[in-house]
């Protein structure tokens, strides 16, 4: 049973309860009237805020039914400017597609330092939006987007020094059937792309938050 359901059930039951029970005998203290009386609706209030609050959740935060939301998630030294989802030709894309590679275009500025294998790692976390909690929920990965080689699985290597340039992150699930298919089809979705380097301790992450296509 959804969650509105359960709480609509839950709300139905209790009126009837209290409705069933206003008429008590008359040697019955009235105290107790009172007390059953406050009790009672007490319940139904409670029941009616956790309904007023499951209503009140947006089915797309952010306005991640239109357009991608994202922010840097680490301080630097690269500083990213921009990020834009397209497909493989380099043309914008929205709802994502992650039943095909999906590449991320990641405006940055890079002061001073070079990134490359076998130094480069990257990591891969995936949340869904949860509408009874109102909130991200993460979604297992297996440990198979841990700490893997970066320069090998998308990230475009070296990255170099140099300000306002583009790189093309990719972002591809074909290879882990297992995640893909815990992620319900056209659904917003919180990814974060780690980038850690083993040589300057150096890290460049960012989170976007986005509607995703999962199937075909």
């Amino acid at each position: 049973m959804c969650f509105d359901a359960l709480i609509t059930h839950y709300l139905i039951t209790t009126i009837s309860f209290f409705l069933q029970n206003l008429h008590f005998p008359l040697s019955l203290h009235p105290m107790f009237h009172s007390t059953l009386f406050y009790f009672m609706l007490y319940r139904c209030l409670c029941l009616f805020a956790l309904v007023a609050l499951s209503s009140a959740c947006d089915t797309w935060p952010n306005s991640t039914e239109t357009k991608v939301n994202w922010w840097q998630c680490s301080s630097g030294p690269i500083m990213v400017t921009n990020v834009n989802p397209t497909d493989k030709k380099g043309a914008y894309e929205y709802p994502i597609r992650l039943t095909e590679p999906l590449l991320i275009a990641t405006t940055i500025n890079d002061p001073s330092s070079t990134y490359s294998s076998p130094g480069l790692k990257q990591t891969i976390k995936v949340w869904s939006w949860n509408m009874n909690t109102c909130g991200w929920t993460a979604v297992p990965t297996f440990g198979l987007l841990n700490n893997i080689d970066a320069c090998s699985n998308g990230t475009p290597c070296p990255i170099k020094p140099g300000n306002n340039q583009v790189i093309n992150l990719e972002l591809d699930f074909s290879d882990t059937p297992a995640i893909i298919n815990l992620l319900k089809n056209d659904k917003p979705y919180q990814l974060e792309y780690l980038l850690h380097d083993d040589v300057t301790k150096e890290d460049l992450c960012v989170i976007f938050q986005a509607r995703a296509l999962t199937h075909t």
